[in-house]
């Protein structure tokens, strides 16, 4: 027990550290690490049960390992040693947050803080990153709210580092051909990509026009045959608009 507690501490202070070493002003994160738990998003959710949200703090809970992680529509999420696996909630406090838009601000920070690093990736719409046809991070954005007032946004997320995954994803050691890849410089850019997507949130022109960019046209939804279906584009209101001969359809995120 001691030594589990000595390691998530000091996993704790290498994330920290990395958040540091970014060199840019962002809130100071309350950090939990487990090394081994049923589901980082019902940590999450007992921790808020516990404490109040403070403003202007958010809150992460990054495990090693999940063994009953899940995802969109209750389905199961493999996370093994090796990946990163986390579940999120930012402080909002406001009527003017865009929930319509949230999946997608994230969505095109993560593709953004990928593109930097030369990692050529594509959202598929409404919340996956892929690399060419195959999954690298999935996520699952909730909004949580007061009356009209958004009080904080909450993520699960998952992406493939250095483990195994199933022949639908791809791990990042298999597109960087490396196992030389550090789990807290990782965890650090997805905690900065989070915030950064709070921070555009109000420029949805912005939003738009990038998750656009970053769309590909090449994975459809599931339940859509690409025999049968198109994409078009993501609409103004951060729809998925996809068409056949003779109709079109527009997909929203809710």
């Amino acid at each position: 027990r001691d030594l589990h507690l000595s390691l998530r501490r000091q996993r704790q202070m290498c994330i920290r550290d990395s958040l540091k070493k970014m060199q840019i002003i962002y809130p100071y994160w309350r950090l939990q690490y487990k090394i081994k738990c049923r589901s980082t998003e019902n940590e999450l959710s007992n921790w808020l049960g516990y404490s109040e949200m403070k403003r202007n703090q958010p809150i992460a809970i990054i495990a090693r390992e999940q063994i009953s992680g899940f995802g969109q529509n209750s389905s199961s999420w493999f996370s093994p040693k090796g990946g990163i696996w986390l579940s999120a909630a930012y402080p909002i406090f406001s009527q003017k947050f865009s929930s319509e838009i949230f999946s997608l601000s994230l969505a095109i920070k993560l593709c953004q803080m990928l593109r930097k690093e030369n990692i050529k990736v594509n959202l598929k719409w409404p919340n996956d990153i892929f690399f060419d046809s195959k999954k690298l991070i999935g996520f699952l954005p909730r909004v949580l709210t007061r009356g009209k007032e958004i009080i904080y946004v909450r993520i699960g997320l998952g992406m493939n580092v250095l483990n195994k995954t199933p022949s639908e994803g791809i791990s990042l050691a298999k597109v960087l051909r490396t196992k030389n890849i550090s789990e807290y410089y990782w965890t650090a850019k997805i905690l900065k990509a989070f915030h950064d997507s709070i921070d555009c949130n109000d420029r949805k022109e912005y939003v738009i026009q990038e998750a656009n960019k970053f769309l590909t046209k090449s994975v459809l939804p599931k339940g859509f045959s690409p025999n049968e279906w198109k994409i078009k584009d993501v609409d103004s209101n951060g729809n998925l608009r996809i068409y056949n001969q003779t109709k079109e359809k527009v997909l929203t995120r809710f």
